[in-house]
């Protein structure tokens, strides 16, 4: 055989076995990829049904005035009426925050080539008013918490501090190291 063909003949069997390589390394990344989601149905309100719920719209009107309601029942020490003021508040502070949040999905659903030339800076504001009212919820949720300790219920209480701590963001320290010494209070660590 000429020096030429086996040149050829070899280049040929590299050829076959890249071929042949890519073709098994295409078939198992196809494997690996997660099946892809069902098409959403642009009409399926069920999502924001869930949201709004029983309790109606939230406003930033409403929310305010379930504030004042539940602040003052808990200043008052009349923590079974304010338990259930401070869930009222925290649940429509959440949903409130939910609709802000939601407000800015357009711009956090876009590509980042589409992000990049449109100005988040305007959004700023109303992720902060969205992160105000979860700040609100969490407060809500201590308050909750520490009710729970007065009236007697510690099973309530462990759970609404162990699930305001989940929430809490790490900046607002004041108010986890409330909920954390609440927390360890009621089992005991110190």
């Amino acid at each position: 055989m000429s020096p030429v063909r086996e040149k050829v003949t070899m280049l040929k069997s590299l050829l076959l076995v890249a071929l042949a390589g890519s073709v098994f390394v295409t078939a198992a990344f196809a494997q690996a990829q997660p099946p892809s989601k069902p098409a959403q149905n642009p009409f399926d309100l069920t999502a924001a049904r869930e949201l709004i719920g029983d309790r109606g719209l939230a406003t930033v009107e409403e929310v305010a005035s379930l504030e004042t309601e539940a602040q003052t029942k808990f200043e008052s020490g009349d923590f079974k009426l304010a338990v259930d003021a401070l869930d009222r508040y925290a649940r429509q502070a959440n949903a409130l925050a939910n609709l802000i949040v939601r407000g800015l999905q357009p711009y956090y659903g876009a590509s980042y080539d589409a992000r990049k030339d449109f100005s988040g800076a305007r959004l700023i504001p109303f992720e902060k008013l969205a992160n105000d009212y979860k700040a609100k919820r969490n407060r809500a949720m201590v308050m909750q918490a520490e009710c729970f300790v007065k009236l007697g219920d510690k099973q309530k209480a462990s759970v609404t501090f162990f699930q305001a701590l989940g929430l809490i963001d790490i900046d607002d320290v004041p108010l986890w190291e409330r909920a954390r010494n609440g927390l360890y209070a009621l089992v005991g660590v110190k």
